[in-house]
């Protein structure tokens, strides 16, 4: 199955000091991929740089075959949607979809506002498109973010905690909308989540990052992980258990 994102030798940092090094795996076409781990593990950071928002201290990540990396892609051949949503309060539902359309796009207004309507529609909220963010739940600028994400019909969409602070039910709802993208769309996804409710519904494949070894401790299914991993790390996220064994 073709890669659409390929990671090598990839070390991460804000300073000339490694998070995260030595950093390597491929997503593969229509895979829901998930990046998972504790607190301060580098989930976040290694997001920043899949997406061209940080500059990696060593190695490489391509999008999509091309030995470019992301910033380098104009217009965006990817969504992402950020763990805060990151809409304009200002902006209606409807002009936050459809900012990346007028910014990267040539399109008539009129062609613009209706791929924003269709995308909303796409996310569930079809008859939203005159609110503005103040004036929908969590959940729903959750989705607005996916459909903003989905403006320019990407082939991969990066989402940040998508499900982070939402009730169970809504966050499930969210789980569903991403197998629907993949199934309707053909969209691959990769997220970073804690939510592990969230990682057995949609994740295919994991990479569970470490911040002590400063990398990749696992890789495989959830199940695989759960049932299988005899790494002490890896058994406490997945049976929730505190270090040591404690609960």
């Amino acid at each position: 199955m073709r890669r659409v994102l390929t990671v090598r030798d990839l070390a991460l940092g804000y300073s000339s000091e490694p998070l995260l090094e030595d950093l390597a795996f491929d997503v593969r076409r229509g895979e829901v991929f998930a990046i998972l781990g504790g607190s301060g593990c580098g989930k976040s950071t290694l997001l920043r740089a899949l997406v061209g928002l940080l500059q990696p201290l060593r190695g490489k990540v391509h999008l999509f075959g091309y030995g470019a990396p992301a910033q380098a892609l104009e217009p965006p051949a990817f969504g992402v949607l950020f763990q805060s949503s990151a809409l304009f309060g200002s902006l209606t539902l409807l002009d936050n979809v459809a900012l990346p359309l007028r910014k990267w796009t040539r399109l008539p207004e009129d062609a613009v506002e209706a791929v924003a309507h269709s995308r909303l529609r796409i996310v569930g909220l079809g008859g939203f498109e005159r609110h503005l963010p103040s004036e929908v739940s969590g959940g729903m600028k959750k989705r607005a973010g996916i459909a903003r994400a989905l403006a320019l019909d990407p082939q991969l969409l990066f989402l940040d905690e998508p499900s982070a602070g939402l009730d169970p039910v809504t966050a499930a709802g969210l789980d569903e909308l991403i197998l629907t993208l993949r199934q309707s769309l053909g969209v691959t996804t990769v997220l970073v989540t804690h939510e592990l409710a969230s990682i057995y519904r949609v994740a295919d494949t994991c990479i569970m990052l470490d911040r002590d070894a400063k990398g990749i401790i696992a890789r495989g299914s959830p199940r695989d992980l759960r049932d299988r991993s005899s790494d002490a790390r890896v058994q406490a996220f997945f049976l929730r258990r505190a270090p040591g064994g404690a609960t």
